[in-house]
């Protein structure tokens, strides 16, 4: 294989394997087959190994001695310092969000927690997990800042730190992610910066001390 064919294949099983893990595709603590991964790409481990390298050496994965690659499994301090990362990135999406979006992109951010009233349902849990997600990628998005999308999707901070389910309980966030779209609509950055940031650093806290 020559050096080009394979830096191709690595950087093609690279992207591939993030975007799975980011996607929730593989379960926190799941062991990478290296073998089956050659086998679908019908190559050598070698690129397989280049890409897997390169996913280490951005934290997207871990490396354990004489065990091979596994998808991260993270602990409460672990998934409290992706709120941190999150908190500086959202604030700053937020007031961007707020002060230059379009009526009709701050109008999308509104219409995510429609659905919910002023309660959520016990069985629409899974509804309120899919619309959270749904509500931080778009603010990132909406915003307009391409370095801070490109932050996001090389590191997916917003995605890692929902591998476990929600933090904290939908009766808590809601009326939180209302306000921060209430500052959005209102066009006050600031106030749509402290807001992402208290909602952001509240379930950082709450990680903490559970």
């Amino acid at each position: 294989m020559s050096a080009i064919r394979r830096a191709v294949i690595s950087v093609e099983i690279y992207t591939d394997i993030k975007k799975s893990i980011f996607n929730g595709a593989w379960a926190p603590g799941e062991r990478i087959d290296r073998k089956s991964i050659a086998d679908k790409y019908g190559t050598s481990q070698t690129p397989v190994n280049d890409a897997l390298n390169r996913l280490t050496g951005e934290g997207i994965i871990e490396s354990r001695s004489g065990d091979g690659f596994f998808v991260p499994d993270y602990d409460d301090a672990s998934l409290a310092d992706l709120f941190t990362a999150r908190a500086g990135l959202e604030s700053i999406a937020a007031r961007l969000c707020a002060e230059e979006a379009g009526e009709a992109e701050k109008r999308e951010l509104e219409g995510i927690f429609a659905r919910f009233g002023d309660s959520v349902g016990l069985d629409e849990g899974e509804a309120y997990l899919a619309a959270d997600k749904r509500f931080h990628a778009a603010v990132l998005r909406i915003s307009g800042s391409q370095r801070l999308n490109e932050v996001e999707a090389s590191f997916g901070h917003i995605f890692r730190s929902y591998e476990h389910g929600l933090v904290r309980s939908p009766a808590e966030t809601l009326p939180e992610h209302r306000v921060i779209v209430d500052a959005i609509l209102s066009g006050s950055g600031k106030d749509a910066q402290i807001a992402m940031a208290d909602h952001l650093l509240a379930t950082r806290l709450t990680l903490f001390h559970t």
